[in-house]
């Protein structure tokens, strides 16, 4: 009978371990042979399209859509949603573009496909900058640093030194068509870009690279005007914009090089680098560009005296600027959608690598407990019938055991749904309520979403808190009036039913300042040893 019992349990950890080692290679097995072949025919496609043609970079990456949804090849998913990622940016439509490329970064995290990371963060960084978020575009852009470094990819830590560079100088103007009056760090974008270049210079295979630093120098110079240097730079640009085919880089060349002409009295020659340009542009569908380059128009004719090609490119300017201002309101509108979005893939990362930790767990322990089986069958064939008890007991000992770490698994698993649940049912329970109107829900989101509660928030937040739970802080004062504002803003993230570490991150202070905090709050209100602060809050 125990040798009939010994047996169903150890086949029973075999097709355990074989369960679980054939879902492991399942979730991991990506293809091969000619499938992969063509993924990596259509990546290489799709990087030489990126800075050439827009639609064509838009039909790579339905063809990797469609592979990954024929093959599931999750590689191909991840440079589909790049590539539509970057299509989306240089047709302008910076919301959607920011969301696809917020999903492709957490599905690149997710599958640990690391090559492409520090091309995601690098079109983040840009999108950010676009609207000026420089703090966020820096962020990326040392992120992406971070994760060309560590897979030693130098090509694409020559790009994010050079992005980081853009955004110095971008910073710089931006401050002073803001504050013009108004002191500011020094530039050092030209030292960055200097240096970038002379470690694209240092190498022929990286020649192609150069050309963004070349167009970056030569507008610095031209804003300097310091003519004789913006022509060499700009010059080199042009001759390897052309060699490598990259027509959007090779708008900026035209660009730079026609202002510096028609500043330098070349007028005809510089206006006929700007129509260049503007042909580009329109040939690439580039909205933004042309946008720019009409501004490019406006400065010359102004700083020439011809007001009125000036106006006219003026107006054109502006009309097409107050066009794109639906996409600058969908922006806004979108913001808290890729805030939400970020944390909640971020969440889901977490979540999917706790599950993996645990998982590899599992599978040790079904090893242990196989090996211990396979002892416990040698001891039954060797030992005398009276070491009978002591197998039964150590048998016994391990099945609690495997159904400890059972139990253990799903309560973490429980813990960490709920997690991730906690801010969309929050919100589910706000859009129920009648008397709350879609802005004050679409505020109360906002605040969710942000880190910290500064007293200007905690206002704003106390007042949208109270048409949800419109008697907590009168019940709260009558009943407890020792209470302090300090107290009261506690107890609202405990009538949220937030965790320690949401209301640290919240209130600006450590988890175990927050504990301490709480048992504060049981001496304050005089709660029983058994009652719970939860409990009470809860009735409140």
């Amino acid at each position: 009978m125990f040798k009939l019992t010994f047996f169903k349990l150890f086949f029973a950890s075999i097709l355990l371990l074989l369960g679980l080692q054939a879902c492991n290679r399942s979730a991991k097995k990506q293809p091969s042979g000619p499938d992969t072949l063509k993924i990596k025919h259509l990546i290489a496609a799709g990087k030489r399209l990126e800075n050439i043609n827009n639609d064509s970079i838009l039909i790579v990456a339905k063809k990797l859509y469609a592979l990954n949804d024929e093959i599931g090849n999750t590689t191909a998913l991840v440079y589909a949603q790049m590539f539509e990622a970057t299509y989306y940016w240089q047709a302008a439509n910076h919301t959607r573009s920011m969301v696809i490329a917020i999903n492709c970064l957490a599905n690149a995290q997710k599958y640990s496909i690391k090559q492409p990371l520090p091309e995601i963060y690098g079109l983040i960084g840009s999108l950010n900058k676009e609207i000026t978020n420089y703090n966020m575009a820096f962020i990326a852009a040392d992120s992406g640093l971070s994760a060309a470094i560590s897979n030693k990819d130098t090509a694409s830590i020559i790009a994010l030194l050079g992005l980081k560079a853009m955004f110095t100088r971008g910073l710089t103007l931006n401050h002073q068509q803001l504050a013009p009056h108004q002191p500011f760090h020094d530039d050092k974008s030209i030292d960055m870009n200097l240096e970038a270049l002379g470690m694209a210079e240092s190498n022929p295979r990286y020649e192609k690279l150069r050309i963004r630093f070349y167009d970056n120098i030569c507008q610095y110079y031209k804003d300097k005007k310091d003519f004789a240097k913006a022509f060499y730079y700009g010059n080199k640009g042009v001759a390897l914009a052309i060699k490598y085919n990259q027509l959007r880089s090779l708008t900026y060349s035209y660009c730079w090089l026609g202002e510096a002409n028609y500043y330098t009295g070349k007028q005809a020659l510089g206006i006929d680098y700007l129509n260049k340009a503007m042909q580009i542009a329109k040939k690439l569908d580039a909205p933004y560009r042309i946008m720019e380059i009409k501004e490019c128009f406006y400065d010359c004719y102004t700083s020439s005296g011809d007001y009125k090609d000036a106006i006219s490119y003026y107006d054109a300017s502006h009309k097409m600027r107050d066009s794109l201002k639906v996409l600058d309101n969908v922006k806004q509108i979108g913001e808290l959608q890729v805030k939400y979005e970020t944390a909640r893939k971020d969440a889901q990362i977490n979540s999917l690598d706790t599950q993996d930790k645990l998982e590899r767990l599992y599978l040790y322990a079904a090893l242990i407990v196989l090996v211990l089986l396979i002892v416990i069958g040698i001891l039954i064939y060797v030992k005398e019938q009276e070491h009978k008890n002591l197998i039964l007991s150590e048998k016994s000992r391990v099945d609690t055991e495997l159904k400890n770490a059972t139990l253990e698994l799903l309560y973490f698993t429980e813990n960490l749904t709920q997690k991730n649940e906690l801010i969309e049912e929050f919100k589910a329970k706000i859009e129920h309520l009648q008397n709350v109107n879609k802005a004050d829900t679409d505020s109360l989101g906002r605040l969710l979403n942000e880190h910290i509660m500064t007293d200007e928030k905690w206002e704003n937040f106390k007042k949208l808190f109270t048409k949800v739970h419109t008697t907590f802080f009168n019940n709260l004062r009558q009943k407890y009036p020792v209470l302090t504002a300090t107290d009261t803003r506690m107890l609202s993230l405990v009538k949220l039913q937030l965790g320690n570490n949401e209301m640290a991150n919240m209130l600006g202070v450590t988890i175990e300042g927050v504990k301490k905090s709480k048992q504060r709050l049981r001496k304050k209100m005089e709660l029983d040893k058994d009652d719970s602060l939860e409990n009470v809050v809860n009735t409140l």
